[in-house]
């Protein structure tokens, strides 16, 4: 429920804002809030378990999240579902930051490579499903609930999550907790919100100083926290999170792998899901379709990773994953074919696959990778730690690869706009516009179609180009040309967004495979 939560609005969105009326800085809350508080709140719940018992923690989180995603299927105004979404986001931190802990506390040590990929697994394909299952019930109208059926299908899962774990989950509480560690808590939530919301709305507000302070003072913060943890550790006390987890070569870089191939699963999903929505015009279901091939290759991957870890070991399989990951992304950017004008998707079904069986291979046991080296005093506050960076790693992908994807969108206007006015010309010649203004047409299209694609909200017209134009003959003409030009934007939009997919999936890929050799600093004589 939570990682499908994390992804499944990304393809519901156009509908949720064209009826809610959600202005663009808006649309951008609604996603990012959840990420925002519940990456914020993932130590905090990871302490909450310990002392009041995982089983309670994740049962209350779990009510919470509920009664959330029916308060924000119920919303009536944008500030509500983004404040709602906010709740969501604490829920989800609730429950999540209980379910590596218990996984933990129920198997011995022996057999984490298996139960923590049947978890990477579970989490990977419900990420990865989000937009299929959105797509569908978006376009399926359940009920006339419309985009309102992507939270009210969390409430049957709920209940039933409830009734299980009630019934199934040991409490699994620490016998001697200790005091809360408020100053850590205070000094970790500040410093996580301080750097994820200018990261998460940088590019909406462009950039205004005030980000800028804001990460600063969350570098600060997050070393005083540092300093912090280290003070109350050497007095015995106990921390929100343990110094001594970095000792283990396997927890530091298991959990920088996490934060960068993070960064590269969302950036990869953010910017497919935006070229097809908005530089091909697919709708949501068919944006949703094309995770799946991605979803059945990580299904397969998931599943053959435990054997591929026993037989070569897990550095090996993360290696391979994440070479797999860079292969199908820069496979599939060679497939693509800006003038084609779309996604052919007998020729991406084959990169999609092999994208999604490394991403199974990579997810499944990086879990138990991490938490190799901890013991009963540590796993707690480690199995709180990963979801956080995860988290981190998203929203530093999601910002960073969309400052990349529309900086190529306005790069690429300087090839895509020329070549397709020089069609707009040709193709004048058949409507009613009279000969000698086909030029002007053509230039006014030109310029219209290049300051929309390098505005900052590529997705919409330029303001000095909406709108019917004052002068009555200068109408007479746009709507002599419109059904021209009308194919002419389609065109220089597609174009445009799949060679800046393009340069993106290749660079992505590249990042992939520098990941698959970061992974041999985990190969010691420990690694099992």
């Amino acid at each position: 429920m939570q990682m499908l939560d994390t992804t499944i609005v990304n393809i519901a969105l156009p509908d949720l804002a064209r009826d809610l009326g959600a202005s663009t800085s808006q649309q951008l809350l609604v996603l990012t809030v959840y990420t925002l508080s519940f990456a914020c709140t993932l130590l905090t719940a990871a302490t909450l378990g310990a002392r009041v018992g995982r089983r309670r923690m994740f049962v209350v989180g779990m009510v919470a999240f509920t009664a959330a995603s029916v308060l924000c299927g119920v919303a009536t105004g944008p500030g509500e579902l983004i404040a709602f979404r906010g709740l969501q986001g604490v829920s989800a931190a609730l429950m999540s930051a209980q379910t590596l802990a218990l996984i933990a506390a129920l198997f011995d040590k022996g057999r984490h490579g298996l139960v923590f990929g049947v978890y990477g697994a579970v989490a990977g394909l419900a990420a990865i499903l989000g937009p299929v299952i959105g797509g569908f019930l978006v376009d399926a109208d359940v009920l006339g609930w419309g985009w309102r059926a992507i939270f009210f299908v969390n409430v049957p899962l709920g209940l039933l999550s409830c009734l299980l774990a009630h019934r199934r989950l040991p409490d699994a509480r620490e016998p001697a907790p200790g005091r809360v560690d408020v100053p850590g808590v205070v000094l970790s939530a500040t410093a996580l919100f301080l750097l994820l919301y200018p990261l998460a709305l940088g590019r909406e507000m462009g950039w205004p100083p005030i980000l800028w302070v804001m990460i600063g003072t969350a570098g600060i913060l997050l070393a005083l926290f540092a300093r912090h943890e280290v003070r109350v550790d050497a007095r015995g006390g106990t921390p929100l999170l343990r110094p001594q987890l970095f000792a283990s070569r396997r927890f530091a870089v298991g959990l920088l792998l996490s934060l960068l191939f993070f960064s590269v699963f969302a950036g990869f999903f953010f910017t497919v899901s935006i070229s097809a929505q908005f530089g091909l015009g697919y709708s949501a279901f068919r944006t949703g379709m094309l995770a799946l091939p991605f979803a059945i290759g990580a299904a397969v991957g998931s599943l053959a990773s435990p054997r591929v870890v026993a037989r070569f070991t897990a550095p090996y399989t993360l290696m391979v994953g994440s070479f797999a990951v860079g292969a199908g992304f820069v496979w599939l950017a060679m497939i693509i074919e800006p003038a084609a004008e779309t996604l052919p998707l007998p020729g991406i079904l084959g990169p999609l696959v092999l994208g999604g069986l490394g991403t199974g291979l990579f997810i499944a046991p990086l879990q138990a990778v991490i938490l190799s080296d901890t013991t009963e005093a540590t796993v707690g506050t480690a199995t709180g730690t990963i979801p956080t960076v995860q988290q981190i790693g998203a929203s530093i992908g999601l910002a960073v690869v969309t400052l990349f994807f529309f900086g190529q969108v306005a790069g690429q206007t300087t090839g895509t706009v020329p070549a397709v006015r020089a069609e707009l010309v040709a193709s004048l010649s058949e409507s009613p516009v009279r000969p000698v203004l086909h030029e002007a047409v053509a230039d006014r299209f030109a310029s219209c179609a290049s300051d929309q694609l390098r505005s900052a909200h590529p997705e919409r017209p330029a303001p000095a180009c909406a709108g019917e134009p004052r002068s009555a003959a200068v109408a007479a003409v746009a709507a002599q040309a419109r059904p021209w030009t009308q194919d002419a934007a389609r065109s220089v939009t597609a174009r445009t967004f799949l060679s800046a997919l393009k340069t993106t999936l290749m660079t992505l890929g590249l990042v992939a495979v520098a990941i698959a050799a970061l992974t041999t600093a985990l190969r010691t004589r420990q690694t099992p």
